[in-house]
């Protein structure tokens, strides 16, 4: 299910749709089309004149010219059949003033949802919305969203019809207001009441393990680099002897940022091929800087089904030049590129290249193989009934608001008598679930989880050692 749901075109919650996008600054200065591309345009202008002024004359109620020229324009990118390719009103625009601000009111969380000419009622990851991944601390967060959630109902309305921008309005706004969401997880459904907040978008995230330097790369801006050059900054300082980049649920961004930060560890390498226009007119996009990162500093890439588009360009450039060990699960397998240009007071995005590895593989709807899979188990039926349970009794909630912190024997005891109870779900999972509502109290949580996060664990032992052992550290 989740490499379905993964399918779906990525749009960050109230801001601009993840993909990778490149600098959209300019328009054609002229047309490059041929003359008899002209003609059919021009004939079809023509035609839908005629009709327009024709209802104009005929119709017998008042027309709202304004929304009329909206329907038209959406619908000239919903006739490209292109998911990824769409119209953005001036209300809808606010989206991507918030990427550029980078803080929004709303819940905090990256979402998809497919444009409403694509819905199969036979499969409700074409109609309702996607939690691609919340943001760590977000309202979302904290109220127990996770990656693969599926939202059916917002404030009581369906989304079926909503297009991702709607979406996504509908999932922002002020401050301490509080929007009710019907979510869909497997085969059980469950209401969950998330108050909104300010949301800082992030992007980088970093500390040391060890002497291991860990970064976690949330997403691709235009700040996104610096934040990067930060945390080897930092890791100098501790003497690091190695970095783990983690992509995984990273659904894209700048692809200028990724380069840039390509540039960090490769030293005149090519980092993408980018085929656009219809002879698939190709361009090189190659580190120009010495690397920041010494080439004898071992580094592995994390990834999953989430790890898209310009994280997909990032992980591909430091694989095919050598530079890096990718280890986690297949990435998403997004490989067009899209342009946002400001049209009057609008704009629009729209797939304008696609792009390859620098050893020349096409990656779209195919993902990247890691160099070596480690693929978490997902629950069960059985566990994910349980997991429900908890969440709408507020079990867990309850347990926490009882304890001044995190002590070991009273969460241990509670463990146990959960499962007494009969809630089917491991030690390790209920450990995380009970530390996860302790942070939520927090305002800088832990940055990565070791107990829990048996890959991150796994891939410590690889850089120290050069083995991967799957059967160390059992998950109860």
């Amino acid at each position: 299910m989740r490499k379905k749901i993964l399918a779906i075109s990525f749009l960050m919650l109230l801001v601009l749709s993840q993909t990778a996008l490149i600098s959209s600054s300019w328009l054609p200065a002229e047309s490059t089309i041929d003359s008899a591309e002209k003609d059919t345009i021009d004939e079809t202008m023509e035609k839908l004149e005629s009709l327009y002024r024709l209802v104009d004359s005929v119709f017998l109620f008042d027309i709202d010219y304004d929304a009329v020229y909206d329907s038209m324009a959406k619908g000239l990118f919903s006739a490209l059949e292109d998911p990824y390719s769409e119209y953005i009103t001036a209300e809808e625009s606010q989206d991507i003033q918030d990427l550029t601000q980078g803080i929004y009111g709303g819940i905090g969380a990256y979402i998809s949802k497919p444009n409403p000419s694509y819905i199969d009622y036979y499969d409700p990851e074409t109609y309702m919305v996607t939690i691609v991944a919340p943001f760590l601390g977000s309202p979302a967060y904290k109220a127990g969203l996770h990656a693969g959630d599926l939202i059916a109902e917002i404030d009581g309305v369906a989304v079926d019809e909503y297009t991702a921008q709607e979406a996504s309005a509908k999932l922002r706004g002020e401050p301490g207001t509080v929007v009710e969401l019907l979510v869909v997880r497997g085969s059980t459904s469950f209401t969950l009441s998330v108050e909104r907040a300010i949301v800082e978008i992030p992007t980088v995230r970093y500390d040391v393990i060890d002497d291991i330097g860990y970064l976690q790369i949330l997403e691709f801006t235009p700040i996104t680099p610096e934040k990067v050059r930060e945390a080897i900054s930092y890791f100098e300082t501790r003497n690091y002897s190695g970095i783990i980049m983690d992509l995984r649920g990273n659904p894209g961004g700048s692809v200028d940022s990724a380069v840039q930060i390509a540039d960090l560890f490769l030293s005149l390498k090519t980092v993408l091929i980018m085929e656009s226009g219809e002879g698939k007119k190709s361009s090189n996009y190659r580190t120009r800087f010495g690397t920041n990162v010494p080439p004898e500093i071992p580094l592995v890439v994390l990834t999953n089904g989430g790890t898209a588009s310009s994280s997909e360009i990032l992980a591909g450039a430091l694989r095919d030049n050598d530079r890096a060990v990718l280890i986690g699960e297949t990435t998403f397998g997004k490989g067009l590129v899209q342009n946002v240009y400001p049209y009057d007071k609008d704009f629009f995005k729209i797939t304008s290249a696609q792009y390859l590895t620098p050893d020349g593989n096409n990656i779209h709807k195919i993902g990247i193989v890691p160099d070596i899979e480690d693929i978490e188990p997902e629950l069960s039926e059985e566990e994910l009934d349980s997991f429900v349970l908890l969440q709408e009794e507020k079990r867990i909630k309850q347990f926490v608001e009882t304890q001044p912190s995190f002590i070991d024997s009273e969460v241990n005891n509670y463990i146990s008598e959960l499962q007494n109870e009969g809630i089917n779900l491991n030690q390790r999972l209920l450990r995380k679930l009970i530390r996860n509502e302790f942070e939520n109290t927090m305002d800088f949580p832990p940055i990565y989880d070791l107990e829990y996060d048996l890959v991150l664990r796994r891939t410590l032992e690889y850089i120290k050692t050069g083995e991967y052992n799957y059967d160390k550290n059992s998950a109860d």
